[in-house]
C-alpha cells in the first residue's frame, strides 16, 4: 500500500484494523499522521486518538484499550511508536500483539510507526505479515515536482513543470546503506520548507521565476557541506573525498569547513543522542544532513578518544593552513583521512606529516 491509499482510506471513513507506516520518508510519515487527525471531528479527538510511545512490556495493557468502545465518536485510533523502532520489544510483546492481529478490535484501528525497522524482530515480521504495510518511499524526481506544482497551486502561484522539476532536483538525496547507494528520492520536508521561505520572501508573486531559485541557493550550500559531514560520520571516505573536492572546487572557505567539521564532533561530545527526537516516532522530521542530526550518528560510529582526537587533528589542520602551507586541499583531505580512519598524529604536525597515496589524484 502507498501513502495516499492509506489518507484515501482515512478521508472516506473506512480505515482497516491494523497499520504498518514503515521506511525512511519523514515528510511521508507526517503526512499520514495529519491525515489521520484531519479524519477525526475536532470535538471528539481526543477521546478517539491515543497516541503511544512504546514501552518494552506494556503493550499488552495498550492493546487492551483497543478492544474497549469510544466514549465518544465511532472508531478509536492507536497509534504506536518508539524512537528505536520497536528494537527491545520482548517476546510478550510479540505474543501479545500476534493474538490481538489475530482477533483485532471491530471499534479500533492500531498503526505503528518505523522508520527503519530491523526486519529479524518478531515484531515487525508480525506487522509485516498481519497487518497493511504502508511503504514510506521517497517520492522520484518527477512525482516531487507534481508535489511541488500543487503546494504552489494552492498559494495561487503558477510553476511550469521544468521549473517544479528543477527545484525537486535541488533536494534529490541517495540513501547509503551500509556501504552501499539504494534508490533515493527528493527529500519534500525540505522542498516545502524552503518554499515557504521564498512565498514568504515573496508574498505577491504569482508564477515562480527562475530568478527565484536564487534564493534557495543558500541551502544548497548548507546541504553539500551536510553531506561531507554525513559521510565523515558514517566513515566512508571515498563519499566524504568526493563532496570535499566539490566544495573546494566552488570555492567554499577552508576555514569554513574547518569549523563545521570541528563543531560536528564538538557537539557529539556533548552528547547529542541523549535526547534525539520529539515525543515518539511521529515528530522525527528533521534534516539527516543538519549538524545535530548527523553529531547523533558520531556519538554511535566513533568512540570518544577519537572525537576528542578529531578535534585536535582540525586544530592542527587549521594552524597548518594558516602558517601559508601551498595547497590547502591536501590538508583538508589529509585531515578527513585521519579522521574516518582514526589515525593520531601526536608526534608529528598534520601539516608536516605525508600524505597517504590513496588521496593522490
Amino acid at each position: 500500500m502507498i501513502p495516499t491509499e492509506f489518507i484515501a482510506a482515512l478521508t472516506q471513513g473506512k480505515p482497516g484494523a491494523a497499520y504498518f507506516l514503515c521506511g525512511p520518508d519523514r515528510f511521508l510519515h507526517e503526512e499520514c499522521r495529519g491525515a489521520l487527525i484531519a479524519s477525526l471531528p475536532a470535538g471528539t479527538r481526543e477521546w478517539c486518538l491515543a497516541e503511544i510511545e512504546y514501552e518494552p512490556g506494556r503493550l499488552t495493557r495498550e492493546l487492551e484499550g483497543a478492544s474497549q468502545m469510544p466514549m465518544l465518536g465511532n472508531h478509536s485510533y492507536l497509534l504506536f511508536s518508539d524512537a528505536e523502532d520497536f528494537k527491545h520489544a520482548t517476546d510478550d510483546d510479540a505474543e501479545a500483539l500476534k493474538a490481538y492481529l489475530d482477533r483485532p478490535s471491530p471499534f479500533s484501528t492500531v498503526v505503528f510507526v518505523a522508520i527503519e525497522p530491523d526486519r529479524r524482530r518478531k515484531v515487525i515480521q508480525l506487522l509485516e505479515k498481519k497487518a497493511q504495510v504502508v511503504e514510506m518511499l521517497p517520492l522520484s524526481r518527477r512525482d516531487a515536482a507534481s508535489w511541488v506544482k500543487r503546494y504552489l497551486a494552492k498559494a495561487g502561484v503558477e510553476c511550469a513543470p521544468e521549473l517544479a522539476e528543477e527545484i525537486a532536483a535541488k533536494f534529490e538525496v541517495s540513501r547509503e546503506t551500509r556501504g552501499q547507494s539504494s534508490p533515493g528520492g527528493v527529500n519534500l520536508i525540505w522542498v516545502r520548507t524552503e518554499l515557504e521561505k521564498l512565498l514568504t520572501a515573496k508574498p505577491d508573486a504569482k508564477r515562480l521565476e527562475r530568478a527565484h531559485l536564487e534564493l534557495m541557493m543558500g541551502f544548497r550550500e548548507e546541504h553539500v557541506i551536510g553531506k561531507l559531514l554525513r559521510a565523515i560520520a558514517e566513515r566512508r571516505f571515498g563519499t566524504a573525498l568526493e563532496h570535499l573536492r566539490a566544495l573546494l572546487a566552488s570555492k567554499e572557505s577552508e576555514m569554513l569547513l574547518l569549523w563545521c567539521i570541528a563543531d560536528l564532533f564538538r557537539q557529539a561530545l556533548r552528547g547529542a543522542s541523549s535526547q534525539p527526537f520529539g515525543r515518539g516516532g511521529w515528530n522525527r522530521f528533521a534534516n539527516p544532513f543538519s549538524t545535530p542530526e548527523i553529531a547523533q550518528l558520531v556519538v554511535r560510529t566513533y568512540p570518544r578518544e577519537q572525537l576528542l582526537q578529531a578535534i585536535r587533528l582540525t586544530r592542527q589542520a587549521d594552524l597548518g593552513i594558516k602558517s601559508s602551507w601551498k595547497d590547502s586541499r591536501i590538508l583538508l583531505e589529509f585531515l578527513v583521512w585521519q579522521i574516518i580512519v582514526g589515525k593520531s598524529s601526536e608526534i608529528v604536525p598534520a601539516f608536516e606529516m605525508p600524505l597517504p597515496t590513496v588521496l593522490s589524484d
